[in-house]
């Protein structure tokens, strides 16, 4: 009976950790410099400012997850979706702002469009939107964010402004 009461406890402190929604994760800037941070788990937070590479930033399990970071010295915005990439690109950066857009704006929102986004293939469209290259920043990120909160979005809605 002691030795029960006394693994009971044990086996309570450990398990806690499975259960855990969030996780610190390790993400990498481009290049080591300063940088501001901004992340979609908490849109209305303030900015994460960083000086060098890495840094951490925690993030809910298995939830589709925005960064966006600023650097201060080329003013372009690099991004990543978590969990389908853990390194800040340019080209990521635009998936990332649209998906720090849809979040932003759904805060305290129907749960149906947060559950819709979090079925959403982000990792998909990171990658449609990486064939555009240096182009990605003109595409047109308000038709792409309506598509995307309605339910509709196809990959033809890729379209570049005019």
């Amino acid at each position: 009976m002691k030795n029960f009461l006394l693994v009971c406890p044990v086996i309570l402190f450990f398990s806690c950790e499975f259960f855990t929604y969030t996780e610190n994760e390790k993400f990498t800037l481009p290049y080591s410099g300063e940088w501001s941070v901004k992340t979609s788990r908490q849109p209305d937070s303030e900015e994460i400012f960083v000086i060098g590479r890495n840094f951490y930033s925690e993030v809910n399990k298995n939830e589709a997850t925005a960064l966006l970071a600023y650097s201060h010295s080329d003013k372009k915005i690099y991004g990543a979706i978590y969990p389908y990439g853990n390194n800040l690109t340019y080209l990521d950066g635009f998936a990332a702002e649209v998906l720090f857009s849809i979040s932003a704006a759904a805060v305290d929102s129907d749960s149906c469009k947060n559950e819709y986004l979090s079925k959403f293939n982000w990792q998909k469209l990171m990658e449609e939107c990486r064939v555009f290259e240096e182009n990605v920043w003109k595409l047109d990120k308000e038709r792409i964010m309506k598509k995307i909160s309605s339910g509709n979005f196809k990959k033809s809605d890729l379209k570049l402004l005019e």
